[in-house]
C-alpha cells in the first residue's frame, strides 16, 4: 500500500477531530469559535475573506464528519499555537499531515513526537509530487 493511502485512510476519515480538539481548547461561544476559525483560515490564506459560518455548523462538521479543510486546517493552526500535542496514533498521523500541508517547521520535538506517521506524510507528498 502507497504512503498516501496510508495516511489517507488514517486522517481523512478523523480530520473533523480537528474541530472538536479546537472546540474543547477554544474559550468561548460556538459563534466567536466559528469566527476565530474563520480569522484564522482568512490569515494564513487557507480562504478568501468571508463571513464566519453560524456558530452551531462547527458541532454539525462534527457530528457529520463534514468538517471543510479550510476549517481544518485553521484549527490546527489554532491547535498548535496553543501548545496542543498529539497523543495518540490517530492525532499523530493528522498532526503529520497536518505539519506539512500547513507549512509548519517540523522541530526535532515534533519528529520524535509523530514518528512513523512524519515519515509516512514525507513520503506521501513525494508519491503526490512525482
Amino acid at each position: 500500500m502507497s504512503a498516501k493511502t496510508t495516511l489517507a485512510r488514517m486522517v481523512n476519515p478523523n480530520r473533523a477531530n480537528l474541530i472538536k480538539w479546537f472546540s474543547y481548547r477554544f474559550i468561548g461561544s460556538s459563534a466567536q469559535a466559528a469566527e476565530c476559525l474563520t480569522k484564522v483560515a482568512f490569515e494564513r490564506k487557507y480562504i478568501p475573506s468571508r463571513a464566519a459560518p453560524p456558530g452551531e455548523s462547527l458541532k454539525r462538521w462534527v457530528k457529520d464528519n463534514q468538517a471543510p479543510q479550510w476549517a481544518c486546517r485553521a484549527a490546527f493552526d489554532y491547535l498548535i499555537d496553543n501548545q496542543w500535542r498529539p497523543d495518540d496514533e490517530q492525532s499523530k498521523a493528522i498532526a503529520a499531515r497536518y505539519l506539512l500541508l500547513n507549512g509548519h517547521r517540523v522541530t526535532r520535538e515534533w519528529t520524535e513526537l509523530i514518528e512513523p506517521w512524519l515519515n509516512i506524510a514525507q513520503q506521501a507528498n513525494r508519491e503526490v509530487d512525482s
